[in-house]
């Protein structure tokens, strides 16, 4: 059986960013993807646009909030910054990595136990640049989709 993961990339956004990204979230999209697909050449205005769009990530408190939130399922492992889940009920495999720039997830599932942990964490952009959709955290009821998950 073939298991076909889905990526999707976390973004803690400024806060006139954040504030932008509520009124026109697919703004924010258009330029994290516009980094996300640079070339060498740009990488050195990609890396200073993406400096004044999204804040660093405290690795420490994401590692601590998801390992609070989750340590109690018998389904849940940790190593370091790496969180992983596998519950063979549900048929979910689901791996988030915290790096101090974004946090980057692998699941089967769209709707998967680590997208669901961090929702009420304001300012975070999540966005799948393989799939074109995106959404906030503090917004997932009014989940943006363009093309198909």
């Amino acid at each position: 059986m073939v298991i076909i993961l889905k990526t999707f990339y976390i973004f803690k956004l400024n806060r006139q960013y954040f504030k932008l990204a509520h009124k026109k979230p697919e703004n924010i999209y258009i330029i994290l993807k516009t980094i996300y697909n640079h070339n060498n050449k740009d990488v050195l205005v990609a890396f200073d646009l993406f400096d004044e769009v999204c804040c660093p990530i405290n690795k420490n408190f994401f590692n601590s909030y998801l390992f609070e939130e989750l340590s109690v399922l018998e389904e849940y492992t940790k190593y370091r910054d790496v969180h992983m889940y596998h519950n063979y009920f549900t048929n979910e495999e689901s791996k988030i990595t915290i790096n101090k720039s974004f946090i980057k997830i692998k699941s089967n599932k769209f709707e998967n136990i680590f997208i669901k942990s961090l929702l009420d964490i304001e300012n975070l952009f999540i966005c799948n640049f393989n799939k074109n959709y995106y959404f906030l955290s503090s917004r997932y009821n009014r989940l943006v989709k363009k093309g198909n998950i």
